[in-house]
């Protein structure tokens, strides 16, 4: 993996008819029928930076995006580029990305081609595995405590699970992970599918009892189908990185004191 720095950020829009009229520019631009990825990666606004994902919530008063910077740049430059880029239409909240599990997939060629497709009529599929995704930020409480749900967590896979779909038996039925990012300082955030028949309050429930008051946490209901490169998270995907994660543990010191969770890094990695 060539060297770079990963992102996330929680758009809170506050212009929502200049948001709207932005976004469609983008479509504008990106919906010519001699579009190509190569083309749509070399516009000047990019600056050389690449989103890998975007995703609205179900009710459009927020928009997620994970983007993948050139190697060093710093929380604040970061925030100065995206700033400019959404043009003032958003209160623009920014975290790093320290680890991540089940990220390998999202990269900025798949979410250039879901892009260019949906600017041209053909619409995203959005998510795969189930019918809803949920976003749960973790405002982190009790660091302490936070790492040893984290060290059960690897505990259970090692001691329970056979293959990388065991993994997900670790949480509460019905609820599973398919990407979760590890950010500096005391945040994190999983991205969660389900049925169709759960609400917002379910999650927020279940949430609450898996980490016993150690985070407070922020719950959204996410709309994959008006999402960008969406279709390439997976359940699998997080499966797979946690079995490694729970196995690399074991052999690790078991808390580490700069960042939000006790793991080694998988997948996106700090400085990476």
């Amino acid at each position: 993996m060539e060297n770079c720095t990963y992102f996330f950020v929680e758009h809170d829009i506050t212009d929502r008819q200049g948001w709207d009229k932005w976004r469609t520019s983008w479509y504008d631009i990106f919906g010519a029928e001699d579009m190509t990825v190569d083309k749509a990666r070399s516009y000047p606004e990019w600056e050389g930076n690449e989103c890998v994902l975007a995703i609205p919530t179900s009710d459009d008063k927020m928009a997620i995006a994970l983007w993948k910077m050139r190697s060093g740049t710093s929380k604040d430059e970061f925030q100065a580029f995206i700033d400019r880029f959404v043009c003032g239409y958003a209160n623009n909240k920014v975290f790093q990305v320290e680890h991540a599990l089940g990220a390998k997939k999202l990269d900025a060629r798949g979410y250039f081609s879901d892009l260019i497709n949906a600017a041209q009529g053909r619409h995203s599929p959005g998510y795969l595995d189930a019918p809803k995704v949920w976003l749960t930020h973790h405002c982190i409480l009790d660091r302490e405590g936070f790492s040893a749900l984290n060290a059960s967590i690897a505990d259970k896979i090692n001691k329970t699970c056979t293959t990388p779909s065991d993994c997900q038996t670790v949480f509460p039925t019905g609820h599973k992970c398919c990407l979760a990012l590890f950010f500096t300082g005391n945040d994190m955030v999983c991205f969660e599918s389900t049925a169709e028949g759960v609400t917002y309050d379910d999650v927020r429930k279940a949430e609450d009892e898996f980490t016993r008051g150690m985070s407070r946490n922020n719950v959204y209901e996410l709309d994959t189908a008006k999402g960008i490169n969406a279709f390439h998270l997976s359940e699998d995907n997080w499966s797979q990185d946690a079995m490694t994660w729970a196995n690399t543990t074991v052999k690790t010191a078991p808390v580490d004191s700069t960042t939000a969770t006790m793991t080694t890094p998988v997948g996106i990695e700090a400085g990476q």
